[in-house]
């Protein structure tokens, strides 16, 4: 006898077969709701006030929360994520934009200027009873100060400019090449500005201080022209030094006459202590860079700097190319030369 089996059968039915969406999803796909509408909902944040947690965000969130979330991220990593982060362009680190100095415009008072017509500014020249011991019922005699009014801070222009191909502007971090290139007109710019401030300190009728010699005899110099500022009136504020290469290396090369030991401390940047004031190595004073090789010792306060810098990025004029350019303006003066030393060396 043939046995024939009765029992439970799969029963296919044609058709669609409808699976339910997840509750959140993380992939940019469909899903039953929005995982950050419902944390906003259940907090109560929203346009109005003191507004009530939804209920409803309250259910669905607490759970999921609590036992899916987990494992939800469990399965995250750098590469199974790359098609939702695609390159873009950010900001190149400093340490990889081009690096300048700047010791002479740091070294006077700088700033910025607001536009680019010419100012008169004052220049004190002479100035003596200016205050003094107050005797009761008596107003004081009149001081006496001569300003030279004719002084003018004049802007002049600074302009630069650099084609590049568009694909180099196009190109994904790192590349930045147009931030690369700002940066280089930038630098450029500053060596402008550090020239115009050895212009402006070279063209001073000032107290001139000459320096002599090497090691001891030059040490000597120094404490000659230092020691005499403790004992006078408004001295003690020369404190800016900027120095041409003319007198930066025989300072720098100064030995005592015993030990062979350097005379003046170096600090980073290779600032020269010189008895308590830092000496700052100044590249466009020296004459192989245009100066007249003469160095400097001032009231910051007294010496004036300031700059006007703007960028344009002009890339609807071609189609293969972008031009980037740098313009302003920039102005220094002096409002009391009595405040300047012009130091001058001579090896013997």
């Amino acid at each position: 006898m043939q046995m024939t089996d009765i029992g439970p059968k799969e029963v296919r039915i044609p058709g669609p077969i409808v699976e339910e969406r997840p509750l959140y999803r993380f992939d940019g796909q469909p899903a039953q709701r929005s995982f950050v509408a419902d944390l906003f909902d259940a907090s109560g944040v929203g346009a109005s006030p003191n507004r009530p947690p939804d209920d409803d965000a309250v259910r669905y969130l607490t759970p999921f929360l609590a036992n899916d979330l987990a494992a939800v991220f469990a399965n995250v990593t750098k590469a199974n994520v790359a098609s939702l982060n695609p390159p873009v362009r950010s900001q190149v680190p400093a340490s990889l934009l081009p690096q300048f100095g700047r010791p002479l415009w740091d070294s006077v008072s700088n700033g910025q200027l607001e536009s680019a017509m010419a100012v008169t500014v004052p220049r004190v020249t002479a100035a003596s009873g200016l205050a003094g011991e107050h005797a009761e019922g008596a107003d004081p005699a009149d001081g006496s100060m001569t300003v030279t009014a004719a002084d003018s801070a004049t802007p002049k222009p600074v302009s630069g400019q650099v084609t590049l191909n568009r694909e180099l502007i196009d190109f994904a971090a790192p590349a930045l090449t147009d931030q690369v290139a700002f940066a280089l007109m930038q630098a450029a710019w500053s060596e402008v500005v550090e020239a115009r401030i050895a212009a402006l300190l070279d063209g001073l009728t000032v107290t001139t201080v000459g320096l002599v010699g090497t090691n001891a005899a030059l040490d000597d110099d120094w404490q000659d022209l230092l020691i005499p500022l403790q004992a006078t009136a408004g001295g003690q504020a020369l404190t800016s030094l900027v120095l041409a290469d003319e007198l930066y290396g025989p300072s720098r090369r100064a030995k005592d006459g015993t030990a062979g030991r350097r005379i003046y401390r170096v600090g980073p940047g290779g600032v020269l202590d010189v008895d308590g004031i830092g000496g700052v190595p100044a590249w466009a004073l020296a004459v192989a860079n245009g100066g007249a090789g003469n160095s400097y010792l001032f009231n910051r306060a007294s010496v004036h700097a300031a700059e006007m810098v703007q960028r344009f990025r002009l890339n609807a004029f071609s189609v293969a190319k972008v031009v980037l350019a740098i313009w302003g303006f920039s102005a220094e003066w002096c409002t009391r030369p009595a405040d300047v030393r012009r130091l001058t060396y001579a090896a013997a």
